[in-house]
């Protein structure tokens, strides 16, 4: 055999196998790494937090019907029932305050673990979804924190210590709405991100 095709032989079959590596690679590159990864820990936060918000969903619906028991006393003047109601509430506000502090939690061990998912795209949707889960809690608290004064407010009218038709009631009533318009739309554009973030991660 000439020397000199065998040389160019041998050339080109190292040729062959340099872009058949270098073909391997982007391959390997293309499904490993093109594919998202999501780690256990964020899925399991999610789940918890998901479990904690129906929670503090059904504390607020109930929340909202004693409200609307105790408006009805009032409109009666069964002021001592009206107390009554106003005095369970404010131990079940506890309850809704506790709740906000483990949604908190899981919230933060999403966040913790936003870091292993991959790739970049995916990983940024979560992030923007967790960011609006934090302002959602911070509106949250501020609510709880109104519904406890409105509380306050009405035991101190209902047992005759300040008078009844007071404008502070009104005032936090409106506030209270104001925070409820922000949880919900923050609710809202936390489940679209997470629906997008479930079709890519999927």
């Amino acid at each position: 055999m000439n020397y000199k095709a065998f040389k160019i032989k041998k050339n080109f079959r190292g040729t062959v196998l340099l872009l058949g590596s270098f073909l391997a690679l982007y391959l390997a590159g293309y499904f490993l790494l093109g594919k998202s990864f999501v780690p256990n820990e964020f899925l399991e936060a999610r789940n918890r937090s998901a479990s904690v918000a129906k929670e503090i969903v059904a504390l607020t619906g109930v929340s909202i019907q004693n409200l609307d028991k105790i408006s009805l006393h009032e409109r009666k003047n069964n002021y001592p029932r009206a107390l009554i109601l106003v005095k369970e509430e404010l131990e079940n506000s506890k309850k809704s305050r506790v709740k906000a502090a483990d949604l908190a939690k899981e919230i933060g061990h999403m966040t913790e673990a936003t870091g292993g998912i991959t790739p970049t795209k995916t990983r940024n949707l979560a992030t923007d979804a967790v960011r609006d889960e934090v302002a959602l809690i911070t509106h949250l608290i501020v609510y709880n924190d109104l519904l406890n004064s409105l509380l306050q407010t009405l035991e101190f009218t209902f047992s005759g210590d300040i008078p009844h038709g007071s404008d502070e009631v009104q005032t936090l009533i409106k506030n209270m709405n104001q925070e409820v318009k922000e949880i919900n739309a923050l609710n809202d554009s936390f489940n679209q991100k997470m629906r997008e973030f479930d079709a890519i991660a999927s």
